[in-house]
């Protein structure tokens, strides 16, 4: 029995792998059960003694050494050694201990191999920044986690594919490569991820260069890796290009990770258009990838939806939505639901204290602050159409005023939206006026006006009758 309380069935691991000792049958199997108990010893203390850890599981690798060619044990053992030394800051263990690990990938099946590969790149790439932030790319390593030199993280990979190579395990290279690829897009070498693109890209092509229909899975991480390069360079031309066959791709199971960043680098590059419409649909689409793959984006995205659905002065509340309503309490959220509230309600007052909220963190993020101003533009043209209704003639101080612009700032909204056919009328520039065309101040949609335009109307005629009488 283990240290952690559970029982093994010692006999059956001993005699699949035959431990035998020509002093003694029964040497072989207390071999092999001491070497069990000693890397399930190292398991249970791995978080709270590592280097309590790294010697049990040292002491695994050489007790199995001395037992013949089986990796049994070894190989997870080596595995939690290279992660340990990482995470002890003892890189030059951690590179010789890899190499060891990857000399015995050829005797664990695929699956192994891949499970133990993914686990220390996974870990040793948090270190550098390689966990999922913004836009589904790397993000900083989080408080407390060791960083890793550049150099050592390069050897580690060139480690990795020197291995790989050997063992022709194609799938994991090319998953191994595309994090790669992600760590360079990370630190800024975007030259490097455009070799990485093409060299995964041309792994996923038939004969006659058109992509291959059957790699479909491979060529979204493909294409997800270099939309998010064209996002960072500002490569609009290609990301126009490159966008749509994301969309046509017949993937066996798409991951909705990664049709989470795609939908959302859709949305940004509609957004850079002006196409909010468009922005809105996709962002809406990335958000709930996001929020199938439980990934923190969700929360950015769906920030990202009611930014684009107010742009777009669409009617449709992204609140009603039952998968934006399980995040309506968390902070970010709540301060987007109250901009939207206000935004319904015209209430620029109201629009400008949550903007300005420090709590509300809307301005913390970057890609929010570069649509302030269109946002902001936007709010004051609905309350500019709102406060028109009532009028047929209007002063441009007193709508100067209700905005908190100036008279300027006033008159270039109007002759943009009087172009747009959103305001019918006409600026007298030498009384200052807003001159509106009849009927144009009053919505014929709005009830409440159309029933005080039908009172006025009765009222003056009701006058008229009156006056004709008295005469």
């Amino acid at each position: 029995m283990s240290d952690s309380g559970e029982d093994y069935e010692y006999g059956s691991d001993a005699d699949e792998y035959n431990y035998s000792d020509e002093d003694g049958e029964g040497e072989g199997n207390d071999a092999a059960i001491e070497i069990e108990n000693v890397f399930y010893e190292g398991d249970d203390c791995r978080l709270e003694d590592p280097r309590k850890a790294c010697e049990l599981f040292a002491r695994v690798v050489e007790l199995e050494a001395e037992r013949g060619d089986e990796v049994k044990w070894r190989f997870k053992a080596l595995e939690h050694l290279v992660v340990l030394s990482f995470k002890l800051g003892d890189c030059d263990s951690m590179v010789a201990r890899y190499r060891s690990m990857l000399e015995f990938a050829p005797t664990v099946t695929r699956n192994e191999c891949g499970d133990s590969v993914n686990a220390v790149l996974e870990a040793i790439s948090e270190g550098e920044g390689g966990g999922e932030g913004s836009g589904g790319g790397p993000a900083p390593p989080p408080p407390g986690r060791p960083k890793i030199d550049r150099a050592v993280l390069a050897k580690m990979y060139e480690i990795t594919f020197e291995a790989l190579k050997a063992a022709n395990n194609e799938r994991l290279w090319f998953n191994t490569n595309v994090k790669v690829g992600k760590i360079y897009l990370a630190s800024g070498e975007y030259g490097r991820v455009r070799a990485i693109v093409r060299e995964l890209h041309g792994a996923c092509v038939l004969a006659d260069g058109t992509d291959d229909p059957a790699k479909g899975t491979s060529l979204l991480d493909v294409y997800a890796l270099e939309i998010q390069l064209c996002t960072a360079t500002r490569d609009a031309r290609r990301m126009k290009a490159v966008y749509p066959k994301t969309l046509n791709l017949d993937a066996a199971v798409a991951d909705p990770r990664i049709m989470g960043v795609i939908r959302e680098e859709g949305g940004k590059m509609y957004m850079g258009d002006g196409s909010w419409d468009l922005a809105y649909n996709e962002f809406y689409e990335g958000f709930r990838a996001y929020q199938e793959a439980g990934n923190t984006r969700a929360k950015s995205c769906l920030a990202y939806v009611v930014l684009a659905n107010m742009l777009a002065l669409s009617d449709i509340n992204p609140f009603d939505a039952r998968e934006a309503k399980a995040y309506a309490e968390e902070t970010e959220i709540a301060a987007m639901r109250n901009l939207r509230s206000a935004y319904d309600a015209n209430d620029l007052d109201a629009f400008e204290r949550t903007l300005r909220d420090r709590r509300a963190k809307i301005l913390d993020d970057p890609f929010i602050m570069s649509y302030l101003a269109p946002l902001r533009r936007r709010m004051r043209e609905q309350v500019l159409l709102n406060l028109l209704k009532p009028y047929r003639r209007v002063k441009l101080a007193f709508v100067a005023a209700r905005l908190a612009l100036d008279v300027d700032a006033v008159e270039a909204v109007l002759v943009d939206m009087i172009l747009d056919d959103r305001v019918k009328g006409r600026i007298d520039m030498l009384q200052g006026h807003l001159v509106l065309d009849d009927g144009a101040g009053a919505d014929s949609d709005d009830k409440t006006f159309a029933a005080l335009d039908s009172w006025s109307a009765a009222l003056d005629a009701l006058a008229a009758n009156a006056a004709n009488r008295v005469q």
